[in-house]
This record gives C-alpha cells, sequence and structure tokens, in this order.
C-alpha cells in the first residue's frame, strides 16, 4: 500500500532558531522543504537528483503558512506531507508540524511547485509515471478548497 500521508520526525536546532529559543519563521520552510525530499525518497524512492540528471526539476511558485504554535529549540516535531491537487505540470502539496505526539498543529504550510526543464527555465510536463504516482497519492479534501479552510478543518482534526 502506497504511503499517502508521509510523516517524518526532527529535532528544532539552535541555530535555526531566534533569540527567544522560537523556530525562526524562515526556518520552517527549511525543514518543510527538506521533510518533503526525506519524504519522496524514503515513501516513494523518488530522488530529486534524478530528476536533475535528466534535465527536470520543480521550482516553489506559491508558499502559504500559518504559524500557529512555537516550535522550541531541542523540540522533537513530526512534520506530515501529503499531496492536494496537481495538473501535467503543477502540485500543490500541503503540509504540517505537529509536536511529538502529534496532538498540537504548530505550523501549516501550502506549496506550490512547477515543474520545469532545468536547460530552459519553461514549463515542463509530468511523465506517465509522476502522473500515476501523483494520481495514487493524492488526498481527497473534501470541497474544503481555501488556504484558511484547510488550516481550520486541520487544526480541528487535532
Amino acid at each position: 500500500m502506497t504511503v499517502k500521508e508521509p510523516s517524518s520526525l526532527y529535532t528544532v536546532r539552535f541555530n535555526d532558531c531566534d533569540p527567544f529559543g522560537h523556530l525562526n519563521n524562515a526556518s520552517y520552510i527549511n525543514y518543510f522543504m527538506n521533510a518533503r525530499e526525506d519524504h519522496l525518497a524514503e515513501s516513494y524512492n523518488l530522488h530529486l537528483k534524478d530528476y536533475a540528471a535528466k534535465g527536470l526539476g520543480w521550482v516553489v511558485t506559491q508558499h502559504q503558512i500559518s504559524y500557529i504554535k512555537p516550535a522550541m529549540v531541542a523540540e522533537k516535531v513530526h512534520i506530515h506531507s501529503r499531496v492536494l491537487d496537481f495538473s501535467n505540470h503543477h502540485i500543490l502539496l500541503e503540509m504540517w508540524m505537529t509536536d511529538e505526539h502529534k496532538k498540537k498543529v504548530k505550523s501549516f504550510l501550502w506549496s506550490r511547485f512547477t515543474h520545469i526543464d532545468l536547460k530552459t527555465g519553461k514549463r515542463a510536463e509530468h511523465d506517465e509515471t509522476l502522473m500515476k504516482l501523483l494520481e495514487e497519492v493524492r488526498v481527497e479534501h473534501n470541497g474544503v478548497d481555501t488556504f484558511d479552510q484547510r488550516v481550520g478543518a486541520v487544526l480541528q482534526s487535532f
């Protein structure tokens, strides 16, 4: 069975925090992006370096993030990800960070990626194999279409 919502445990590092011991706002995005790369490799055996070797990749075209509760220095957090939507050339990911026990949401992120040809910088089409994988792992979101609605729905589920 294919994992639709992979999750990884991370420790918040001192050098990623502000003087108050909170994970720095910009660091949240780094944690999310690193976690998603880990999820791709561990759950789907998909490695970004292999796509880059073929001259293909993804660029972020949009982030929407909500900071709900601070992640603190040395705290263990889970980062979860899932595919909400996709087309021949884009992917919309939903990611969220929880405490170690998966009881409290710390942050919530939507990231839109566009598939590109690395040589030309122009939009590229996803191949058939990737389209099949995206179809298999996409999570239905029950008509909740906006970022704020999704944040509310996720918070209600905890």
